[in-house]
């Protein structure tokens, strides 16, 4: 005759309950254990919890790379409303995107205008006097900036691609000056 093991628990307002084998009862209640770890530490683990019933992998890249908001200064400068680039990224559309991306760290700045950016890359140097209305709709494009706004009231903010595009060549250019 098979035994039958019956477990209820509480644990603040988390309850459990079970009824089976023993073997399927211990792991159902170490399922239901990982489950409200995940919800005391990380609310979106849980719906990947639910979805998969294993824990979601932690991200190890994030862990192992420096964090880049700290390090910003290294790069870029704040001067005013403007932020200029005091390393040179491999072309204009990545300067472009890390200069958004330092206004929006350093700043503060979500919506950011034409002529901030403008102002920062004659700053920065070496970028000459583009159309930066091509450049920007060029990111518009692939995804990585968002713009609102109409002709000289028009701004431009990132994406969420485009956001960990910015963030990677961030941390490029800060690895090549520290």
């Amino acid at each position: 005759m098979d035994s039958v093991t019956r477990l209820k628990t509480k644990i603040g307002d988390h309850e459990f309950e079970a009824e089976g084998s023993p073997e399927d009862v211990r792991h159902q209640f170490q399922a239901w254990q990982e489950l409200v770890k995940l919800i005391a530490s990380n609310p979106a683990a849980v719906q990947h919890f639910v979805a998969h019933g294993t824990p979601a992998a932690q991200p190890e890249s994030k862990s192992n790379l420096p964090n880049v908001d700290s390090e910003l200064p290294k790069i870029m400068r704040v001067d005013g409303r403007y932020i200029s680039l005091t390393a040179k990224p491999a072309g204009i559309h990545d300067a472009v995107l890390v200069m958004l991306y330092g206004q929006k760290a350093l700043r503060d700045n979500d919506a950011v205008t034409g002529a901030e950016l403008l102002a920062g890359l004659a700053t920065s140097g070496g970028f000459g006097t583009p159309r930066l209305d091509r450049i920007l709709d060029k990111l518009a494009e692939d995804g990585d900036v968002m713009s609102f706004g109409e002709r000289r009231g028009k701004k431009y903010r990132l994406t969420n691609t485009g956001i960990a595009k910015a963030r990677a060549l961030a941390a490029d250019l800060i690895a090549t000056v520290a």
